[in-house]
């Protein structure tokens, strides 16, 4: 994994802090679990209690096997950015491959280039990792950012894919 970089952020006139991407420490379980949270609101899911989100998320700090979890922070804000990942095995790739599981950005950080940055730092540990391809489901149709989400994911060098359907056992 690449060092924090401290990435400064386009904006005239003003004094938006720096902010950096880098990854998450067990002192960011809190903040990891009440971005998600809020993440999952925003989607329209159903939201564990972040006691279970910061446990689920240790696991990838204590499992690097597991995945990653990268943090944007800025002095002034705290967490403004988070990226979850998960490697996978498939025979189908074949070897492994990584999933993007979330990504989530403040809402008053968006369009500052903290998801292309977090995605990036995603792509370095990849390589690092010797993974070379990563996946990510989108949001249902009924999302009213469907569209900017997939138009991000395009920006940053995805393709579509197709559609995935999913079960969950009672």
């Amino acid at each position: 994994m690449s060092d924090a970089r401290t990435v400064d952020a386009e904006v005239a006139l003003d004094a938006t802090p720096h902010w950096r991407v880098r990854p998450a420490g067990p002192a960011d379980l809190p903040g990891v679990a009440r971005a998600l949270a809020g993440l999952l609101a925003e989607l329209g899911g159903a939201v564990p209690a972040e006691p279970d989100l910061e446990a689920a998320a240790a696991q990838v700090l204590d499992d690097r096997g597991l995945g990653c979890l990268i943090v944007a922070d800025a002095a002034e804000d705290g967490l403004v950015g988070v990226l979850a990942a998960g490697w996978q095995h498939a025979i189908h790739v074949p070897g492994r491959y990584c999933i993007l599981q979330d990504l989530w950005t403040s809402p008053s950080w968006r369009g500052r280039g903290v998801g292309a940055a977090l995605v990036s730092e995603l792509l370095e540990i990849m390589r690092a990792e010797r993974v070379d391809r990563v996946e990510v489901g989108l949001p249902s149709q009924a999302f009213a950012g469907l569209q900017a989400t997939e138009a991000f994911y395009r920006s940053v060098g995805f393709a579509t894919l197709g559609p995935r359907m999913r079960r969950v056992l009672p």
